[in-house]
């Protein structure tokens, strides 16, 4: 009866979310049915993701993030699209829930990612506690 948890991952630059975010985990007693892990920088999300014995089932993604490109650190939307289109991109973690989430609002943002293959867009906002439980709560009935 020892149902195996499921893995999920949040990619996000900003300290003060990835801590709300786990609390959020604690609070709600969501860690007893997730194994969560919480990561600051793409380009370390690339590495956790190919990993084997660490790929999570679900992926929370923030959408403007550093990461390096051509040798240098840069910020922009490409960060999140880039490893959107990269987990769904690759046979091995094609199957991954991928949620971006992001305080921009941009349609065009949405609809990208949607396009790329992310199950939903959320943004960020003062619901965000409630519309990250219901969201966890959506992807575990729909998997």
């Amino acid at each position: 009866m020892n149902e195996q948890r499921k893995k999920l991952l949040l990619i996000d630059d900003n300290e003060v979310v990835r801590i709300m975010f786990s609390n959020l985990f604690w609070l709600h007693g969501l860690d007893e049915k997730y194994d969560l892990s919480v990561i600051s920088r793409v380009d370390d999300a690339e590495a956790y993701i190919s990993n084997p014995d660490k790929c999570p089932d679900i992926v929370f993604s923030g959408l403007v993030m550093p990461f390096t490109k051509d040798g240098k650190t840069t910020t922009s939307p490409e960060a999140g699209f880039s490893l959107l289109k990269r987990i769904k991109n690759d046979p091995a973690t094609k199957d991954i829930a991928v949620v971006i989430f992001s305080s921009y609002k941009d349609k065009e943002y949405q609809d990208q990612a949607l396009a790329l293959g992310a199950k939903m867009y959320l943004q960020k906002s003062e619901n965000m506690p409630q519309d990250l439980i219901n969201t966890i709560s959506c992807l575990n009935t729909n998997k």
